[in-house]
């Protein structure tokens, strides 16, 4: 039986020393791919900033920008998770679990949780969320190894994390966890001179038993105390460390996000591996007309005087001294640059062939199009450079769906179980006014009629009007939800990430022009092959008509004919009970 922490060294020594052969003539290194895309990010070469003249080096970043651009074109919000009923189940449920939902995400902060794997996915091309508590968290991949040539982390047959802690947080973390050997790995730690931090491994995978049967675990050791054997010069390592912890567990708690998967590795293609070539070229094209500089600055002259040879106008000669040219004229030495014209062919070509790679077009990038370019060829290319971003989009949607059904909603039905509160204001209270009003009008007609009165179109519309200003001048309603209220609710997540990438002014337009065909047709919505065709414009304008249209109720017309025909003999019966979204929750009245 394997050590645990000489399994755990030996894996991830293999991770940080050896490269992986995708094919023949391709090989990769997961570790180093990750530290270059730090050395870039932040502007800084592998091999230091210092050349070997001892000139020192400037790195023209190429690869930042295309990474924000990607970042900003992927992104989606927590405000474009929607839950769909599913047949058969109350739509008035569903509307309140996403108005609490997306509530609830607000004070979990799960915004940024998207907008932090958003900002990292194009930076390192993986992102790596964990469950803790029930928390998604980021996790930082320069303490992250896997299998690298898994496609998958199911597929990897080991997951190892490495935490460094202080001793206060350790012993905080330990105390947590119930471990019982903290201060023996405390006191071992301060006996170690060169470790600033504990190192505590939490490896998930396949380990040995003592009987011989293998099982899926999840241990955790600390990493401190060394047990060497020293055998001809050298150190053999057979055990290292504590054992804090052991436990069969039935898998990880690790979610995957990729922007670009090539076969043969985990780690994603990320922008910056993409522009590795074009970094490199422009540091070098920069430097080289860095030094050029130096040069181009030196003011020298040349004489056929033997006399004159050695010495420096600047110190040697006075202002107003006059010159013996008899030996011949003195005159400046040409230093101009003239490669300007290719660095700057060079530097063109580079640029445009990070824009290529990575679509960061001048489009894209928000920046006036060179003049003469056509309208057309602007437009495709939008089109085309937003059909790329969307699939991504896509991909991620369908992980984030999954992070959704089998993480965040199950917390938030738990954490939503007991009974509580939920506030509706702005756009949220407009949509449930428009959806109870007709309700609250029927009441209010059927009140009347048992009084002997039959109220007409005008007095339904003053209903209407009485019931809507009051509700709206309370600026916002407090509804109560009973206990459970989400237990039989029966919903399907969908993200729509429609339009994110479309400029304002396009939706604005799109938004104007339905609006006026809409107008001038009044079957717009309710013939269904118009308003599948409105749909689908809207769709492509970035428009979401669902947040404008609210489901609509029968007529008041036809719910009046309803409540007369079940009046009977010389009597007036009981007002029917109607659906109510808070499930038999009182409403204001008129």
């Amino acid at each position: 039986m394997i050590p645990p922490l000489k399994l755990i060294n030996e894996e991830i020594n293999d991770f940080r020393a050896k490269s992986i052969a995708i094919t023949p003539g391709y090989y990769f290194s997961q570790k180093k791919m990750i530290n270059t895309a730090y050395l870039y990010l932040n502007s800084k070469f592998e091999m230091g900033e210092i050349d070997d003249a001892g000139d020192k080096k400037y790195f023209y970043n190429v690869v930042s920008n295309p990474c924000k651009i990607y970042s900003k074109s992927i992104d989606f919000d927590t405000k474009n998770i929607r839950l769909l009923t599913v047949a058969g189940s109350n739509p008035f449920k569903t509307w309140y679990m996403e108005r609490d939902l997306k509530y609830w995400m607000r004070d979990k902060q799960l915004g940024k949780l998207l907008n932090r794997i958003f900002d990292e996915l194009p930076k390192f091309g993986s992102v790596v969320v964990k469950i803790v508590n029930n928390v998604p968290m980021v996790v930082d991949l320069r303490n992250f190894y896997c299998a690298q040539s898994a496609d998958t982390l199911d597929d990897s047959h080991f997951i190892t994390e490495i935490h460094p802690y202080t001793v206060a947080k350790f012993r905080k973390i330990g105390k947590e966890m119930g471990w019982t050997k903290v201060e023996e790995v405390i006191s071992k730690f301060r006996e170690m001179k060169d470790k600033k931090n504990i190192d505590l491994y939490e490896r998930y995978g396949e380990v040995q038993n003592e009987d011989g049967t293998w099982a899926y675990k999840k241990i955790y050791v600390a990493d401190v105390g060394e047990d060497n054997t020293k055998s001809a010069g050298t150190q053999e390592l057979t055990s290292r460390g504590v054992l804090m912890d052991e436990v069969e567990v039935e898998g990880h708690p690790y979610w995957e996000f990729h922007l670009e998967k090539i076969p043969g590795r985990w780690l994603g293609v990320s922008v910056v591996e993409t522009l590795i070539d074009p970094q490199i070229r422009q540091n070098e094209l920069s430097n080289l007309q860095s030094k050029a500089t130096y040069w181009r600055s030196i003011v020298l002259f040349q004489s056929k005087d033997p006399a004159m040879g050695g010495k420096n106008l600047k110190t040697d000669k006075s202002n107003g001294d006059v010159l013996d040219a008899s030996q011949g004229e003195m005159t400046q030495v040409d230093v101009s640059d003239r490669n300007l014209a290719f660095f700057n062919d060079e530097y063109t070509k580079w640029m445009k062939v990070r824009d290529e790679l990575t679509f960061a077009y001048d489009v894209v990038q928000g920046e006036r199009l060179p003049s003469g370019t056509p309208l057309g060829s602007a437009q495709i290319a939008i089109s085309q450079t937003l059909s790329h971003f969307e699939k991504i989009q896509e991909n991620i949607a369908m992980t984030v769906k999954e992070l959704l059904y089998k993480v965040i909603i199950p917390n938030f039905v738990k954490e939503s179980t007991p009974e509580h509160m939920i506030r509706l204001v702005g756009k949220d209270l407009d949509t449930y006014i428009s959806m109870i009003l007709e309700d609250e009008v029927l009441k209010q007609a059927i009140r009347v009629i048992t009084k002997g009165k039959m109220p007409n179109n005008a007095d339904l519309d003053v209903y209407r009007v009485a019931i809507e200003n009051g509700l709206k001048e309370k600026g916002e309603i407090i509804k109560k939800l009973p206990k459970g209220f989400y237990s039989d609710v029966k919903y399907d997540a969908d993200i729509d990430i429609v339009g994110e990438a479309i400029d304002t002014r396009t939706r604005s337009a799109t938004k104007f022009a339905i609006m006026q065909f809409v107008q001038s047709d009044p079957t717009a919505l309710t013939d269904p092959f118009k308003k599948a065709l409105i749909f689908s414009m809207a769709e492509d304008g970035g428009v979401n008509l669902n947040d404008f249209i609210v489901p609509t109720k029968k007529s008041m017309e036809d719910q009046m004919m309803m409540a007369n025909a079940k009046q009977g003999g010389g009597g007036v019966s009981a007002p029917a009970q109607l659906q109510n979204p808070t499930m038999g929750e009182k409403t204001s009245t008129v």
